[in-house]
């Protein structure tokens, strides 16, 4: 077998620049001498930091890199290991350093402290080895934030579906009927998650939830066929995105069964209107017309209850129907535009 160490003798050592190579190095290096003043700085540390090397070599580095009090202990800690010749590493830290603006910027490293011995084995320098982790310790944090959102959308839908059931079990005067309005009622609920995961977990637009509460209705654009939507642009929490889209089903549902959609002439509107300056209050209302006569019913079922007491409560205002004669209209007035 070929001697590793005979081939390393044969190459050309005395040809390559260490200097050079060390200056160059992709990641971020920092010679640091034993009072802890700079010796040198390759030139991704100094790209990174914003910095020459002739205004740092030489200073102490925390007068260099300024810190608090509790992040300049724990990194002299750390030198000071490798100053006795234990190597170590400080992971995910955070720095406040130059932006390329001159501004401070805030960033997060992982860093290793290699000591370094002179001629006589003596440990004369401290090697640090700095890795950028500041986008991955963000998109950590991200995906925590996401998940904990998905754990309070996951109670909360859990909690709706069961009171949806419930509500339509008893209602229902029979099981075709419960099983079919208990899966409509479910499939709403899917749509509206559907579209709130292809477009942003905590905010979408109104109108793209009211289209798709809309859309199993013959609903196809703003002012398609039967069905006109119409207002200013206004981006809704998921919350509230829910409870809108399913007072629309239950509006659209006793339409399509009893009112202006149930007969080939009527027609609804969906109209808003919408006022950042005066506490993000959205009125909605819903507006039949040109349907059958309508009556006020005997009995508060289902739609009137999530109308009236539940859309209200999770809007923190009011709904209020009007069983006029020439159609239904509903009116909901709230904070539908706040965040979760």
């Amino acid at each position: 077998m070929r001697d590793p160490h005979a081939l390393i003798d044969r190459l050309p050592l005395a040809t390559l620049d260490f200097q050079r190579i060390f200056a160059m190095a992709p990641t971020q290096l920092v010679v640091l001498d034993r009072k802890l003043r700079i010796v040198y700085a390759n030139a991704a540390y100094l790209r990174n930091t914003c910095k020459r090397l002739s205004d740092i070599q030489g200073c102490y580095v925390f007068d260099a890199f300024p810190e608090t009090p509790e992040r300049v202990a724990v990194f002299k800690a750390a030198f000071d290991r490798a100053l006795a010749g234990e190597a170590n590493v400080v992971d995910a830290a955070p720095f406040r350093i130059q932006g390329p603006t001159g501004q401070p910027r805030d960033v997060v490293w992982t860093c290793s402290h290699t000591p370094i011995p002179d001629e006589t084995g003596e440990i004369a320098f401290v090697l640090q080895n700095a890795m950028d982790v500041t986008q991955a310790i963000a998109s950590e944090k991200h995906s925590m934030v996401l998940l904990r959102e998905f754990n309070h959308r996951v109670k909360n839908t859990m909690a709706t579906v069961q009171a949806v059931a419930r509500r339509s079990l008893v209602e229902s005067k029979s099981m075709a009927q419960a099983r079919d309005d208990l899966l409509a009622r479910i499939q709403a609920m899917a749509n509206v998650h559907s579209l709130l995961l292809n477009r942003d977990l905590a905010h979408t637009q109104l109108h793209e939830v009211l289209g798709q509460a809309l859309g199993p209705f013959g609903f196809g654009g703003r002012g398609d066929g039967r069905i006109d939507i119409s207002g200013p642009p206004v981006t809704v929490g998921a919350r509230q995105a829910q409870t809108i889209s399913m007072a629309i089903h239950e509006l659209a549902t006793n339409a399509l069964k009893y009112g202006a959609l149930s007969d080939g002439r009527g027609r609804v509107a969906v109209v808003w209107s919408f006022d950042p300056a005066i506490d993000g209050i959205l009125d909605l209302s819903w507006i039949e017309t040109d349907g059958p006569a309508v009556a006020a019913p005997e009995n508060r079922g289902f739609g009137t209850v999530m109308l009236t007491d539940i859309v209200a409560q999770e809007i923190g205002g009011e709904t209020r129907l009007d069983f006029r004669p020439e159609g239904l209209t509903c009116r909901m007035r709230g904070r539908f535009a706040d965040d979760d």
